[in-house]
């Protein structure tokens, strides 16, 4: 696309969005409305990466309140965020995955739990994250950055997390890595993203159906 939609018939033709470090600053208020009403409303599945371009100057501004709630993450309120753009790291860290994370299938690289921690195992990791205060009462958070060096009075910080938005599902990645899935094997890359787009969108694929799901 090369705009963001402005009419609910255009966006809502659509079942998922992923959005990388994305400038929603550059959205009028209008647009901002559409995506919130989409995924509480129409049970719009969203995937937002946080980057070192943009997320820094969206999270501060006062009229941002739809999309900071869209996020299963607190940001930090604060004027300085000079420790919020932690990127370019020489070294690469593994993700690590806590329960939830091991358990949750769409986030296997394969058919079972043990098979995708063992390519999980292989990846090397990821150079950089956003920092947040932490997750929202109402997410689930499933990896963090494992650097210890990182760990703040929260713990580690957050790398990916999602939770429900009213009807739809929001899944949050605390940087724009994981095309570093290549390095293992490029199908690894295309297993991640296909099963990640199914889960959020899941809700809105579902909508009109006489299946339902508790």
């Amino acid at each position: 696309l090369r705009e963001f939609p402005r009419e609910a018939e255009a966006l809502y033709e659509y079942d998922g969005s992923v959005a990388f470090d994305p400038a929603w600053h550059s959205l009028d208020q209008e647009q901002l409305d559409l995506l919130e009403k989409w995924v509480a409303d129409e049970a719009g599945g969203l995937i937002v990466f946080s980057g070192p371009v943009h997320t820094q100057s969206w999270t501060q501004l006062p009229n941002m309140d739809k999309i900071r709630a869209l996020y299963p993450v607190d940001f930090e309120q604060r004027l300085s965020l000079l420790d919020d753009g932690r990127f370019g790291s020489t070294e690469p860290w593994p993700v690590e995955f806590n329960r939830a994370g091991m358990e949750a299938e769409f986030l296997w690289l394969a058919d079972t739990a043990t098979e995708s921690s063992r390519l999980w195992s292989e990846f090397p990791g990821v150079y950089g994250y956003f920092a947040v205060r932490g997750a929202k009462p109402t997410a689930t958070v499933y990896a963090h950055f494992s650097d210890p060096r990182a760990v703040g009075a929260e713990g580690p910080p957050v790398y990916m997390a999602g939770q429900f938005y009213g009807a739809g599902r929001v899944f949050y990645l605390g940087s724009g890595e994981m095309w570093r899935l290549r390095s293992v094997d490029k199908t690894e890359l295309e297993a991640f993203y296909t099963k990640l787009i199914r889960h959020v969108s899941g809700a809105r694929l579902l909508s009109g159906s006489s299946r339902g799901t508790l």
